[in-house]
């Protein structure tokens, strides 16, 4: 009974109004939400949601669905915006946010956006049926110390390929969870130290 002069109050910029929000994954208070555009992501993370469900600090969390970029903690002052994230190649999409603690591998949630994208592609376009199929090799070899920065830069190079190359948002949004995986969480992608033997 308010009208819409009075939602159009919330919000900042082009992004006026309320949006619901869902919290999911590693967190105290997981559930659907309605908060004003223009909150920081770490007021949604940390006043809404509470932090981690297992106490342990939050290392990223994941906006706009399986295929929305990570923001690692340095990024929780990004209001939530679809231009601010556009600015910080994030993407608000449906307004799903997930929740990860310092336990998390970003290696492997890069792998596992490109497996998810490689077995939910319809096949029709090359970049996105075959850029996922080989974005999952190229990460596999990345985990086995296998040339890891030649393979970050062919994981680059074919995350362009399918962002701009793809029929659909698909493939085309696939590269934003890998490729902020890789720019923010970098140690995550390095190989494993090998232990040395005992004397």
């Amino acid at each position: 009974d308010k009208g819409a002069a009075f939602y159009k109050d919330f919000g900042m910029g082009r992004s006026r109004g309320t949006i619901p929000i869902q919290i999911a994954g590693n967190v105290r208070y997981g559930g659907l939400f309605e908060a004003a555009f223009g909150m920081t992501l770490g007021e949604i993370v940390d006043d809404i949601g509470g932090g981690t469900a297992t106490g342990r600090p939050v290392k990223a969390v994941q906006v706009g669905g399986p295929l929305g970029a990570y923001f690692p903690r340095a990024l929780f002052d990004t209001p939530f915006d679809y231009e601010a994230f556009a600015a910080k190649d994030g993407l608000i999409g449906h307004a799903g946010i997930t929740v990860f603690d310092d336990t998390a591998d970003m290696l492997k949630q890069a792998r596992f956006a490109m497996e998810f994208c490689a077995i939910e592609s319809c096949g029709k376009c090359t970049p996105c049926r075959i850029g996922s199929t080989r974005g999952v090799e190229t990460i596999d070899k990345i985990a086995r110390g296998i040339e890891p920065e030649k393979q970050i830069e062919l994981v680059t190079d074919l995350c362009n390929t399918m962002k701009y190359g793809s029929l659909c948002a698909l493939g085309g949004f696939t590269p934003y969870p890998v490729m902020s995986a890789i720019n923010h969480f970098r140690d995550d992608f390095k190989p494993a130290p090998v232990a040395e033997a005992a004397e």
